[in-house]
């Protein structure tokens, strides 16, 4: 009796461990992304944790990826969140709308900036690309250390297929537990 408990406890463990772990990834065309929260990270600091972490910042390139993004990634957040483009050739902070560059090195076609954005305000020499919620996640041009705004980034990888490891678990628990009922079977 005690070793069938054992067993049974043994396949309830391997059961609710083969089920999958909630994330805070989604998945779009050929990439995931993950919403990480870290409040007043700086562009890049966020650059470096994002490479660190087998990606890049996240980069949107067509409409339908920035609605997927407004509807998914950024539904119910605040704030501000690190993108992956970022500003050169504009010392003179007299063009704001130009030089503007993925991390990647995509091509800069598509665009979602907010009707007062680019526009280096305060004369600051905004060089880095934020989604902000007060312009309904539209883009906005961003100094490199903003902490009242910024509450994060976005990571993007590519999609991999998924390793079937808790259903593997599963299999050999239930395994090892059959092989343990034919051998008590034979042993009496």
């Amino acid at each position: 009796m005690k070793r069938c408990s054992i067993i049974s406890l043994t396949l309830l463990l391997l059961t609710l461990l083969a089920a999958p772990a909630a994330a805070s990834t989604f998945s779009f065309g050929n990439s995931q992304y993950t919403l990480v929260q870290s409040s007043g990270i700086s562009w890049t600091d966020a650059k470096l944790a994002a490479e660190a972490a087998g990606g890049h910042l996240a980069t949107i390139t067509s409409a339908e990826e920035n609605n997927f993004f407004k509807t998914t990634i950024f539904n119910n957040q605040q704030n501000a969140y690190w993108l992956g483009a970022y500003q050169t050739g504009d010392n003179n902070r007299k063009t704001p709308t130009d030089n503007w560059n993925w991390v990647t090195g995509e091509e800069w076609s598509y665009t979602d900036w907010s009707p007062v954005e680019p526009n280096n305000a305060g004369n600051i020499n905004e060089v880095y690309l934020s989604a902000d919620s007060r312009y309904g996640f539209k883009w906005n041009d961003e100094g490199a250390d903003v902490p009242g705004q910024i509450r994060g980034y976005v990571v993007e990888t590519t999609n991999v297929a998924p390793t079937p490891i808790p259903g593997a678990i599963w299999i050999l628990g239930a395994s090892l537990a059959a092989l343990l009922g034919f051998k008590r079977k034979f042993k009496k």
